[in-house]
Order: structure tokens, then C-alpha cells, then sequence
């Protein structure tokens, strides 16, 4: 009974976190593309921005937001899918993390994947850690949240296809 409790005020704890930080303006991060250079997010204040925050032990976590995401075929001029890894999070080393990261690009070349090798993002942003989880965010032109949740395995990412995919239809109106 003890542990449940425990259990029980940690999520509480990590969906008010959430919860605070929705309509709050964020400032757009330095972390590293690729090819191992420093860059920012793009896009940042054009674009409604929806960034995959994703432990790379866990990248098919958002894989049906993904997949609904892409169906949906939002015009590119006013919306842009962001996939960041968080790579300090995982055992993977950060050489691989980089070649398929790389390969994911060519694959898709629409894409923007970054790779956060430090915690500049969750520390700045205020995240909890991402060991086997992710965050799905929307960031919208005026740089405020109006979206964010922390996703542990694809039933929760179903759950909020819904709820993203009517905040991106406001935002892109």
C-alpha cells in the first residue's frame, strides 16, 4: 500500500509538472544536429513546433502520435515535427545515437532530428528525467507550451492523438 501511494504522488507530481508549464514561453535551446554541431531548434516562433523529447531506448514510444501525425499531413509552412534525442538517458553510445540519427535524416529529409547530449533541454525546460520515456511538446508560433506529457509506451501516446491533434488544428487556423 505504501509503494501505490508512493506511485500514486510521483505521476500526480509529473502531470501537474506538465500541467504548470502549459501556456508558459520558452526559449529556444542550443543543442546539436546530426553532424555534431551546435544549432538551435528551428523553426522557432514560425512554426507550430510538435518536439518528440525521446530516450533513444524507448524511440518507438510516440510511434502511433507519429504515425497519426504524419496521416494528417499538416502544410509544412505552418507546422514542423521535431524529433530530440536524449541521448545522456540512455547506454547507447552517443556514436551510434549520431550514425542512425544521420540515416533517419536522409531517410526523411523533412525531418528535423537533434540530439541532446547534456540535459540542456530538460534542465532548461524544467522535464523530469526520460530514462525509457519521452515527452511529447507543442510549441506554438507565440513560443508558449500548449501541449506537454510525458509518454511511457505507445497506449499512452494513442491516448493523446486526439487532444494533439486538436490543439495543432487551432494553432494552424
Amino acid at each position: 500500500m505504501k509503494q501505490f501511494l508512493l506511485l500514486l504522488v510521483c505521476l500526480l507530481s509529473i502531470t501537474a509538472n506538465s500541467q504548470n508549464t502549459i501556456g508558459k514561453t520558452l526559449q529556444n535551446i542550443s543543442i546539436k544536429d546530426v553532424n555534431n554541431k551546435s544549432c538551435s531548434i528551428p523553426y522557432w516562433g514560425e512554426k507550430i513546433l510538435v518536439i518528440f523529447y525521446t530516450d533513444p531506448d524507448a524511440k518507438d514510444v510516440n510511434e502511433p502520435l507519429s504515425t497519426a501525425l504524419k496521416n494528417r499531413k499538416y502544410p509544412l509552412e505552418k507546422y514542423q515535427g521535431v524529433g530530440i534525442s536524449n541521448s545522456k538517458d540512455s547506454w547507447i553510445p552517443n556514436s551510434i545515437i549520431y550514425y542512425v540519427a544521420k540515416e533517419k535524416q536522409k531517410k526523411y529529409p523533412n525531418s528535423i532530428i537533434l540530439i541532446d547530449d547534456n540535459h540542456t533541454i530538460s534542465n532548461a525546460w524544467t522535464l523530469n528525467n526520460t530514462d525509457n520515456s519521452g515527452y511529447v511538446i507543442i510549441i506554438g508560433k507565440d513560443k508558449r507550451v500548449k501541449f506537454i506529457r510525458m509518454i511511457k509506451n505507445q497506449d499512452e501516446s494513442k491516448l493523446i492523438i486526439k487532444e494533439v491533434l486538436r490543439i495543432i488544428d487551432e494553432e494552424i487556423k
